[in-house]
């Protein structure tokens, strides 16, 4: 066993574990996303942002207030701060929460809840079939030839 072999198959093992751990990042970022499980919807409206400080760059939290099926009066800011603001004043904007926990909700738009367990489970995916098709070639360069 020469030492590019050697290289290429801890390269296919390791692009095979990041697969892996991508894949249950995805999977863990779903199951945090609350489009799964006991969960209620509404129609909540834009209350404003919270701006952050990064660096030099500023980033716009959106806050969202909406009614629960009790009717309590709730305020939460969304899960994802951007530098470009998404939402106009008074804008209906989705919303998911826990049905025990409404201080949980959400932003029930794509890019908030399921963008990121896709992509990390795309690169996952890819990862993971990347580092097979390279240990099945170390594999086969490595059989005797008949």
């Amino acid at each position: 066993m020469n030492l590019s072999t050697r290289i290429m198959g801890l390269a296919a093992r390791l692009l095979m574990a990041l697969g892996v751990v991508c894949l249950l990042l995805g999977a863990y970022l779903l199951s945090q996303s609350s489009v799964l499980g006991n969960t209620l919807e509404a129609t909540g409206t834009f209350a404003g942002y919270r701006e952050i400080g990064a660096g030099d760059e500023l980033r716009y939290r959106p806050r969202v207030r909406f009614e629960t099926a009790t009717g309590d009066i709730v305020t939460f800011e969304g899960q994802l701060a951007t530098s470009a603001q998404r939402f106009a004043p008074g804008e209906k904007i989705p919303v998911v929460y826990p049905r025990t926990d409404p201080q949980k909700a959400r932003i029930a738009l794509f890019t908030d809840n399921l963008l990121a367990p896709i992509a990390a489970g795309v690169v996952g995916l890819l990862a993971l079939v990347g580092g097979v098709f390279i240990r099945r070639a170390v594999l086969e360069a490595l059989s005797p030839r008949k």
